[in-house]
């Protein structure tokens, strides 16, 4: 069995990045390589980090031609005062040109391209504002039989709207009927275990469905999570060893509210650590001062 780290990243996030690169470094065997995926303008910036378990990856080559760059556009609606977040679109899928890619959607797209891609039995996917701060082994998210497949049961709750769209979305692209009102499963996580076999049978799926690529199948989605949707077809389609292994819990410990965190919320975070986590996460955009996050993770040391 092998495991593999897969983190997509961009620039704003290059200091966080080299952060939990060091720790993957620290906390994981010597064989572990740790995938990297950024928009190609920032390739030149993360290759500075001289890494001999880091493979870096453009978007580019994770995504079909017809997917074309409109970062150039994205840059200047993001000079412009007040411009909404949403009109700062990054690629056209010229196939089908409506609507553009947001830079979180194509994100998603590169970090499923990539997952599939992976020669490994078990993929972690963790984000750019996470920090091992434990030591991490395959047999922690991978049984004899079986990835870890987390799923918080009844958290996704009726007042949150989103999750409840993303739900929604991944179960039509599946083709599988709706299934009610929430509460529904959660499968959302800063570090999420993924087998890279369900990946391909679940954008393989998402094929069928729609008789078309999956990558414009999800490109064409207003509202769309990855994980939902991964957790959605193991939740119908999956098969009983490849269900042998849920859990409720990430391993990995973290602050979601949006509003930042002071010296003494950062002590109660840190002393609310539990003993079976093997990270931790303070949001960014949370706007945690860097001076309280650094604090909190040179309380973990």
């Amino acid at each position: 069995m092998t495991l593999a780290i897969l983190t997509p990243s961009y620039a704003p996030d290059f200091d966080s990045f080299a952060v939990l690169h060091r720790s993957v470094l620290e906390f994981t065997d010597a064989a572990v390589v740790h995938y990297v995926v950024v928009p190609d303008e920032d390739l030149a910036l993360f290759a500075t980090i001289a890494s001999g378990r880091m493979v870096l990856i453009g978007y580019r080559d994770l995504l079909p031609k017809s997917f074309v760059s409109t970062a150039w556009f994205a840059h200047a609606v993001a000079r412009i005062p007040r411009a909404p977040r949403g009109a700062r679109f990054i690629a056209v899928n010229v196939r089908r040109p409506w609507p553009p890619l947001r830079g979180w959607l194509l994100q998603q797209i590169v970090k499923l391209s990539m997952a599939m891609r992976t020669d490994c039995d078990t993929l972690l996917v963790i984000d750019s504002d996470v920090q091992l701060i434990r030591p991490v082994t395959e047999d922690a998210f991978a049984s004899s039989t079986a990835v870890r497949f987390y799923r918080s049961p009844e958290a996704i709750t009726a007042g949150m709207t989103r999750h409840v769209a993303w739900h929604h979305a991944a179960r039509r692209m599946l083709g599988v009927a709706p299934d009610g009102l929430p509460p529904f499963a959660d499968p959302i996580g800063s570090l999420i275990s993924w087998d890279p076999e369900v990946v391909r049978q679940c954008t393989d799926r998402l094929s069928e469905v729609a008789s078309r690529g999956w990558e414009t199948v999800v490109s064409r989605e207003w509202e769309f999570s990855e994980y939902v949707l991964y957790g959605e077809y193991l939740a119908e389609f999956g098969t009983p060893r490849q269900l042998s292994f849920v859990a409720s819990s990430t391993l990995c410990h973290s602050h979601w509210d949006p509003r930042p965190l002071d010296l003494e919320g950062a002590r109660r975070f840190v002393d609310s650590i539990d003993p079976a986590d093997v990270a931790l996460h303070v949001q960014s955009n949370s706007n945690t001062p860097p001076e309280i996050v650094d604090f909190i993770r040179s309380a973990t040391r």
